[in-house]
């Protein structure tokens, strides 16, 4: 029965506007800067949610994901956004959700976990040597994983909760940290300041340098370029400008270099020297920290196919 004042038509307006409105919410695109763990079958590590909807983000991360490819956006150890990678350029991949996800729900920052435990970063698992300094005595160890915010280690020396103690990792800047807990071989450490994201980028990358470079993926370079979704030639990308910043914003021309392994052999030597350290193109335009790792290790490819 049709209420006087209305029209069989009239209800039509209505339910489509709901669903432009449902539709419209899910195509939003929120800008953002979020850090997350970003895992795939070639690899993991650190990398930046740059923008998210509910069906999709856009993430600039350094290993190197092809298109098809399955990979997972952790926020925290309890909040992981799973979907494909739709397209690439350089350190940039858009990435489909297998479902759509509720937008507030992620941006929301939990104080506890389901266990009641406050949410974590995620954490690298890995296995690499470290030296433990506790005042003059060295202890070694290898490490299990590793966050900004801490790192945990295996070693058969026991330890004192609420220990100071000093990390050395090669080629990763000397760490300070103290004990929180210990379970067996394992112990847990929390730095005493986080540490930079670039510089823990950078140090992870060694680790995916021998993924998937094998006599298939150094058939056609090109494809590479190709599947990243960059026209760039090498002479385009030449040469890379690496500047110090001091915490006043003055700029100082460390070096210009021809390749991008140089320049991220030089950004790991001076990084501790400045307040920040950037590269910069031809251009003037500063390149992230993934787009340097991706074009390094395309060098190597080169050099491997040569």
């Amino acid at each position: 029965m049709i209420e006087s004042g209305a029209s069989p038509s009239s209800s039509f307006p209505s339910d489509n506007i709901v669903v432009e409105e449902d539709r419209r919410k899910q195509e939003r695109h929120i800008a953002m800067l979020r850090l997350a763990k970003i895992k795939g079958a070639a690899g993991e590590g650190w990398g930046f949610i740059k923008n998210l909807s509910a069906t999709g983000m856009m993430v600039e991360v350094h290993p190197n994901f092809e298109l098809g490819d399955t990979v997972s956006a952790m926020l925290t150890e309890e909040q992981e956004l799973t979907g494909t990678v739709r397209w690439r350029k350089e350190a940039l991949a858009g990435v489909e959700f297998s479902s759509p996800i509720d937008i507030a729900t992620v941006l929301t920052k939990p104080n506890e976990s389901k266990q009641g435990r406050v949410a974590r970063l995620p954490r690298i698992e890995m296995k690499h040597p470290i030296n433990i300094y506790q005042g003059s005595r060295l202890i070694h160890g290898d490490i299990c994983d590793i966050s900004p915010a801490g790192i945990c280690i295996r070693t058969d020396h026991v330890f004192e909760t609420g220990k100071n103690l000093r990390l050395s990792v090669p080629e990763l800047l000397d760490i300070n940290g103290t004990v929180r807990w210990q379970s067996g071989a394992r112990v847990g450490i929390v730095f005493s300041r986080r540490l930079p994201l670039d510089d823990l980028m950078v140090w992870l990358s060694t680790f995916y340098r021998a993924t998937r470079v094998d006599s298939d993926d150094l058939a056609d370079l090109s494809k590479d370029t190709q599947k990243n979704g960059s026209g760039e030639t090498a002479a385009d990308r030449l040469p890379y400008k690496v500047i110090g910043h001091d915490d006043l914003g003055k700029e100082i021309l460390i070096d210009t270099l021809d390749s991008a392994t140089e320049a991220l052999t030089q950004f790991k030597a001076t990084s501790k020297f400045f307040y920040r350290v950037s590269i910069r193109n031809a251009d003037n335009e500063e390149l992230s920290i993934g787009t340097i790792v991706l074009r390094a290790f395309d060098e190597e490819r080169a050099a491997a196919k040569a």
